[in-house]
């Protein structure tokens, strides 16, 4: 195993990141931190990339903010926060700024985002998959907020992001308590889109970034992002309007050509992007 906390790989259009801290459940050190904000932010603007997974080494997804991190945090009430250095997000200019941050990001790079939940994802570790727009779980894994437990609050928006995804009444019950679920129960409420064995948990969620890699427009992925976020704010007359707008840009994309040429030729469409 490398020595890297984070190992990255990019293949037929689709990169891996694997948190590769697996004797601490991959579990986010300044050092984790640091090399995920940078490589978020450099997929995010390679058009070679069309989707991401996130998974974790060893028996773990993420684990969480490091020990020693909290520890350091205890001891000075948090001011080593407010001394942290500037996040590379801020180069993230297409995206809105409050995803701007770690625990967002997935929401607002232009790829799809799929997040491979192998095993402990919790605290930081579930906000981190909550803001992934697709999870798949090993049998193997399981979810706690945690915070409660520690202390803490609701962290990176988590309040606002989990009700949406898997409704109040759920999201009372996993914030207010802290308690860990397994994958059956993140299954029932919506928190995960599909459970796996745990031998083929990476191969479906790599075989489904390769579907997208493949088959989709990445303009088409990409603005449907966009629209998503909107609407999570907007109301649905502006939906409709800003729909409209999109559609007429998309009719006169590359893309749609593209796509139109390839159907009519029946063959496999060569997105571009454009």
């Amino acid at each position: 195993m490398t020595d890297e906390v984070l190992i990255c790989t990019v293949e037929m259009g689709v990169a891996v990141l694997t948190l590769n801290r697996p004797d601490k459940l991959n579990a986010i050190s300044p050092e984790l931190g640091h090399a995920y904000d940078e490589c978020m932010v450099r997929l995010a603007s390679d058009p070679g990339v069309r989707a991401i997974v996130i998974t974790g080494a060893g028996k773990g997804f993420c684990g969480g903010a490091d020990a020693g991190r909290l520890a350091t945090l205890a001891r000075d009430g948090g001011a080593s926060l407010a001394s942290a250095a500037a996040s590379p997000y801020e180069r993230l200019t297409s995206a809105p700024a409050h995803l701007r941050q770690r625990y967002q990001v997935a929401a607002a790079v232009p790829q799809p985002v799929i997040a491979a939940v192998n095993g402990a994802c919790v605290g930081a570790g579930l906000s981190l998959a909550v803001s992934c727009d697709v999870r798949f779980a090993s049998t193997e894994a399981f979810f706690a907020t945690i915070f409660a437990q520690r202390g803490l609050v609701a962290e990176a928006g988590l309040a606002w992001t989990l009700p949406r995804l898997v409704g109040r009444g759920a999201a009372n019950d996993l914030l207010l308590s802290g308690r860990r679920i397994d994958a059956a129960a993140a299954l029932r409420m919506g928190l995960v889109n599909e459970v796996l064995a745990p031998d083929q948990l990476l191969p479906h969620a790599m075989a489904y970034a390769h579907e997208i890699a493949s088959r989709t427009s990445p303009r088409s992925t990409r603005v449907i992002k966009a629209q998503l976020r909107a609407a999570e704010t907007g109301p649905l007359s502006e939906a409709i309007a800003s729909a409209a707008e999109a559609l007429r840009e998309a009719l006169g994309s590359a893309d749609f050509r593209e796509a139109v040429d390839a159907l009519r030729e029946r063959r496999p469409a060569q997105f571009t992007g454009d």
